[in-house]
């Protein structure tokens, strides 16, 4: 038996050997997979070694375990479905077709599906165990096949028609593996022919062939993995390294159009978030590609080759829930029905596990992690390895029967992918993504006749994943009612077929949100429906994402053509029976399919899941007439996809909506979610809930839960906004903002975003709360003030609406006014006192019109260790002089009185403290005095302060502030403590 030699010890070591050149003739490579993923036995070149390890990913190698019975059974589907077309195949002299099904030459998807049946065949032929596997008849028909396909539909120099895909991705790549599989079996003029075929429709990866369009995201990757492979089979080191070369544009990270940006979004067509579908093709194309070139002399030694790794953790983990990619981000493939959204979660746990493979060890470990937990969580797969190839079931299996791999643990998080226009929030026991779009991001996208009714899906459609894992499975979206999708504010507009690729954007900028510590976050949305389905609605919606609840609010709502408006609090597909118990208000409806009815004076509602865990609750600040539907929906998958079965699925769905009315003008909304809540915990929610709403305006929306202690806060508008709470003024903020901020009781966490992404400047915000301390922050956010409010500056210029975040230790403001407060003269009134007088005179100037303050503060009731202190004063009235500063100073002597204060017998000076700018009429001026106090309270707890003025500024340079005796704008030493 061969020695066996780890895959990439052994293609290191024949790269160090060098390549081979294009003429270089060498005997097929015979490599196999063990049971530990090695390769047997060394091969002519490194050409061959290539072709051979893409061979094992195609086939499973020579020592696939049969045995198993997982394995058996695809070995025995491959056979059956190659036998089905080579029984059918059209083997006639002068045929005009090689099946009868794909006669069509104008439709660009013949040629790709020949190419796709003749693959099948040439993987029965060539995958052991097989019963086809070395046929002679059957290989005879395969190149004939092939033959027959070059001379006639897809060789050098036949003009290409219809969609680009199938000649520059979707047929080389097919024609690339069955030469891969048969390349023993071709003639050199046959490997030429088929090799200038697939230079003449992809000559360079990077370009779209006949255009000056420059390719991006999965299609980049996947023409460089054509290119690289047709390098491998051709034995050209120029194509490898053009193929390889073409991946780095797709490795780094892009701040428009096309590809993965920083947030962890992806983006494909210019503005569609498509991580669940062209994102799937680009990280499978990765993992081949890497798997196929390092080791090897073309390695991929990209210094972004490491981005793939980030763009595992922060793109494609977060939005897998129970093994199921999330819809809202799979744009056109929701309307493919072999496509649901656990099949695009298995495909990628497929491309992991085999990126895995040739990634650092620790990222191999956190990625495996995550794919064993997947796999083990997903079970909506009657044998998760069906259909699988023999290579991914071997490799899973693996995975699976690791006892050194230890599962993910359910995934906690909170995010805004800001660049995509989605809000993920992935909480225990259930996960929910909000979809949003903007000026930058379509509500959906239609083309090659998928997605017929795709117009809502991103207009506030808000998922609830939980362990009703088939929920948006199951044929969710050809019998869900697509103009009333949860979470969206419709008016049913939105028919006919849309333009093909067409771009339906958002006429508002105003889409995304904050985020705090990764755990919860505010998400917001202007929207407007004109480029969409061309009606007039529009509106603002909210959502907060708060630990165990949804909290919605929506306002100006309105339209002008006088369609009645619903908000769809939810609609949810239901058991087979469709008979889920629906409680309102503590009283059952009935489960008839069919029922309808309006409540009037709602405060709560329940759903009964399809399964045990899947309850939701939903709660009304304010009672409501909530409409409730319980209907059985048929429809086909061709309804939604031209090129879907017209055959007839049903489900049944409840929906509970909030109906607005015909032409509304200024309507609003508010409601919570509360996913997994049984009846009895709705109920008690309902009787003593800690969520309560701040404001629900066309100026802002704010929402607070206690028990999750945060707040959220979407200011709508460029100008001075303050939200009030039970306090009073809670958050001022100068420009459209979304701000999250978490009250730990000790600490406070602020999120700050600019959604619009259309601020070059900054966002200021003031917080009615005191802190001592600045714990962390982003270098855009500065802190000017920290008591007795916290005064935060962002910058926000080229943002791309990210949050920015600071971390402050919480702190307790004290208030004191002074126990005394006295102005005295010189000159002729140096022996007066003015202890009683409601103002506070400062000036400097000749003898007889000098004027200067004195204050005195009792410190004795502080408690806790003083952090800081401020004096604050307000002038009431100031002299005619542009600017002119004050200056406080320390007292030596606290033993003075009110009324016994004179120029005369003002004390002494200690220190001087700092001096402070005076400003207009009302505008306070501020001065740390954190020392005074400080020593104050050690002392004799008593501290008084001096206000005169330095320097001589003419008659002019007077100031009036406020004594304490004043009825408004009075002193006050703002003392915080912890």
């Amino acid at each position: 038996m061969p020695t066996r030699v780890p895959l990439l010890l052994l293609a290191a070591a024949l790269s160090a050997c060098g390549g081979a050149t294009q003429d270089d003739a060498a005997a097929p490579a015979q490599l196999s997979m063990s049971g530990g993923g090695h390769l047997e036995a060394a091969t002519a070149d490194e050409y061959d070694t290539l072709r051979a390890k893409w061979s094992l990913q195609l086939t499973g190698g020579s020592t696939v375990n049969t045995a198993d019975p997982d394995i058996a059974a695809q070995i025995a589907t491959l056979t059956n479905t190659a036998q089905g077309y080579w029984d059918t195949l059209q083997t006639a002299s002068g045929r005009t077709y090689l099946w009868s099904d794909l006669a069509t030459w104008t439709k660009s998807t013949t040629v790709t599906q020949t190419y796709s049946r003749l693959l099948a065949m040439a993987l029965a032929y060539s995958t052991t165990g097989s019963s086809l596997q070395g046929n002679a008849s059957l290989r005879a028909a395969i190149l004939s096949g092939l033959d027959w396909m070059n001379a006639n539909h897809y060789g050098s120099g036949i003009a290409k028609y219809d969609n680009w895909w199938d000649w520059e991705i979707g047929s080389p790549q097919a024609l690339n593996d069955i030469t891969v599989l048969m390349y023993g079996q071709l003639s050199a003029t046959q490997i030429a022919n088929h090799v200038a075929a697939v230079d003449y429709y992809v000559p360079d990866p990077t370009k779209r062939t006949g255009t000056t369009l420059v390719e991006t995201g999965a299609n980049r990757l996947d023409k460089a993995a054509v290119v690289a492979l047709r390098g491998v089979v051709g034995k050209s080191t120029t194509k490898i390294a053009q193929g390889r070369d073409a991946i780095s544009q797709a490795l780094l990270y892009v701040t428009s159009g096309d590809g993965f940006y920083a947030d962890g979004s992806f983006i494909q067509h210019t503005n569609v978030a498509y991580t669940g579908s062209y994102g799937l093709v680009l990280v499978a194309d990765i993992a081949r590609l890497y798997y196929l070139l390092n080791g090897s002399t073309w390695a991929v030694t990209d210094a972004n080759a490491g981005n793939v790794y980030d763009w595992y953790a922060n793109g494609y983990k977060p939005l897998v829930y129970q093994g199921a990619m999330m819809d809202a981000m799979r744009g056109r493939a929701i309307s493919r029905q072999a496509s649901t959204d656990h099949d695009a979660g298995r495909s990628l746990t497929v491309s992991l596990s085999r990126l895995a493979k040739g990634a650092p060890a620790a990222n191999a470990a956190a990625i495996n992690s995550t794919v064993k937990h997947w796999m083990q969580r997903d079970t909506t797969f009657a044998n998760y390895y069906t259909g699988l190839s023999l290579y991914d079931i071997a490799n899973l299996k693996g995975i699976v029967a690791d006892s050194g791999i230890t599962p993910d643990p359910e995934q906690i998080q909170t995010h805004v992918f800001a660049s995509m226009d989605r809000a993920l929030h992935s909480y225990a026991g259930y996960s929910s993504m909000v979809s949003l779009f903007s000026t930058r991001v379509a509500a959906f996208e239609y083309g090659n006749g998928e997605n017929l009714k795709g117009w809502w899906t991103g207009a506030g459609m808000t998922y609830v994943y939980n362990n009703d894992l088939k929920q948006f499975s199951g044929d969710y979206w050809p019998t869900v009612n697509q103009a009333r999708l949860p979470g969206t504010t419709t008016d049913g507009s939105g028919s006919g077929t849309p333009a093909s690729f067409g771009n339906y954007p958002n006429t508002y900028s105003w889409a995304g949100g904050s985020e705090v510590d990764n755990l919860h976050a505010t998400a917001g949305l202007q929207f407007s429906m004109s480029k969409v389905t061309g009606s007039t609605l529009q509106g603002k919606k909210s959502w907060f994402l708060f630990g165990d609840k949804i909290i919605a609010l929506g306002s100006g709502i309105g339209n002008t053509d006088g369609r009645t408006v619903e908000t769809i609090v939810e609609n949810r597909k239901l058991t087979a029976a469709g008979n889920n118990a629906l409680t309102v208000n503590g009283l059952s409806m009935p489960t008839t399919s069919g029922w309808s009815a309006t409540t009037t004076s709602v405060q709560w509602a329940h759903l009964a899941g399809n399964v045990s865990g899947a309850d939701i609750g939903y709660w009304f600040p304010a009672p409501v007439n909530l409409s409730g539907l319980r209907e059985t929906r048929s429809g086909s998958w061709q309804q939604v996809n031209t090129g879907g079965a017209a055959t007839t699925v049903t489900n049944t769905f409840l929906s509970l909506a909030l109906n607005h009315g015909a032409g509304p003008t200024n309507a609003s909304y508010a409601y919570v979610i509360l996913p997994n809540y049984t009846a009895a915990r709705t109920a008690s929610f309902a009787a003593s809930p800690t969520v309560a709403i701040l404001e629900n305006s066309l100026d802002a929306h704010a929402a607070r839960d206690t028990a999750a202690g945060v707040t959220g806060v979407n200011f709508w508008n460029d100008a001075t906004k303050t939200v009030n709470d039970a306090a009073g003024a809670y958050l001022t903020s100068n420009r459209k903002a979304s701000v999250t901020v978490r009250d730990t009781g000790s600490e406070l966490h602020i999120g700050v975003a600019d959604p619009t992404q259309a601020n070059t400047g900054t966002i200021n915000l003031e917080l009615n709360r005191s802190a001592w301390q600045v714990i962390s922050k982003d270098p855009a956010v500065t802190v000017t003030q920290l008591y007795p409010t916290i005064k935060l500056i962002v910058n926000v210029n080229a943002s791309a609406g990210r949050t920015y975040a600071v971390r402050l230790a919480e702190g307790t403001t004290v208030a004191l006014a002074p126990v005394a407060d006295a102005y005295v003269q010189d000159g002729a009134s140096a022996g007066t006192s003015f202890g009683t007088a409601n103002t506070l005179v400062v000036k400097n100037d000749g003898v007889g019109y000098a004027r200067q303050a004195a204050l005195k503060f009792d410190v004795s009731g502080i408690t806790g260790t003083i952090a800081g202190a401020t004096l604050a004063m307000v002038p009431t009235s100031v002299g005619a002089v542009n600017t002119f500063s004050n200056r406080v100073s320390l007292l030596a002597s606290d033993t003075w009185t009110e009324t016994g204060l004179t120029w005369n017998t003002m004390p002494a000076v200690s220190s001087v403290l700092g001096t402070w700018v005076v400003g207009a009429a009302g505008q306070a001026v501020m001065l740390d005095v954190t020392s005074a106090v400080t020593l104050a309270a050690g002392g004799d707890k008593l501290v008084s302060l001096k206000v005169d003025s330095p320097t001589n500024v003419g008659a002019n340079g007077w100031v009036n502030y406020g004594s304490r005796e004043a009825a408004a704008n009075r002193p006050v030493l703002y003392v915080v403590v912890h």
